[in-house]
């Protein structure tokens, strides 16, 4: 797969070479965005004890997450979920493949709390997901972004700049946004935060 700063790129244009490459549940998004350099074995994330329940606008926890033997302190607070309908998938000219679902995009302001300075970290999105009534949804991964995708959904961590190592440094906040799929029929009722095997997933009611 593709580096993510060579899939911004892509998302510049929008239109141009628009590929759908497939859909991970929250489980299997690790190995979808392999980290640079040796960074890949320090990359599990931990958390504090977390609240009970929580709602959009809510701020996480702290959460650790590392990379190239560095390790700092995020805050992630689920913003919105803008849901799309199921005619987005159109342009993917798959019918079948995307027969009964449509697109949600999930916005997630993510902050740099404390700790190192964190060079090309995983995607802040990596642990994100949402829930319906009828189960998780699945992360939509694509080279290059739907029309329909807002103007102000930031995909791929929200670098700036492309071309360029993505540190983020103590203070720092950037919005990030990324698409999921979720049956046409169904609504977005929770978005969830993975806190690997053995913790219980953060979860923000939407509603």
């Amino acid at each position: 797969m593709s580096h993510p700063q060579n899939r911004h790129s892509a998302h510049l244009g929008r239109r141009l070479g628009l590929i759908a490459v497939g859909a991970a549940t929250a489980c299997t998004l690790t190995a979808c965005y392999p980290s640079t350099g040796d960074s890949s074995k320090d990359a599990t994330p931990s958390a504090t004890q977390a609240p009970k329940k929580l709602r959009l606008g809510q701020p996480s926890p702290e959460q650790e997450i590392s990379s190239y033997k560095k390790t700092a302190k995020f805050v992630f607070t689920p913003t919105k979920v803008v849901e799309g309908k199921p005619e987005d998938l159109d342009e993917l000219d798959e019918p079948d493949k995307y027969a009964g679902k449509k697109v949600v995009w999930v916005y997630v302001n993510a902050r740099h709390v404390g700790g190192d300075a964190l060079k090309e970290p995983p995607p802040m999105m990596s642990d994100v997901n949402v829930e319906t009534a009828a189960g998780p949804g699945t992360k939509f991964i694509l080279i290059g972004a739907l029309s329909s995708t807002p103007k102000d959904c930031n995909l791929l961590n929200g670098v700036k700049e492309l071309g360029t190592e993505d540190v983020w440094k103590k203070g720092e906040k950037r919005a990030v946004c990324d698409p999921y799929l979720i049956p046409e029929g169904a609504e977005v009722e929770k978005v969830t935060y993975s806190q690997g095997y053995y913790k219980e997933p953060l979860k923000w009611s939407v509603k």
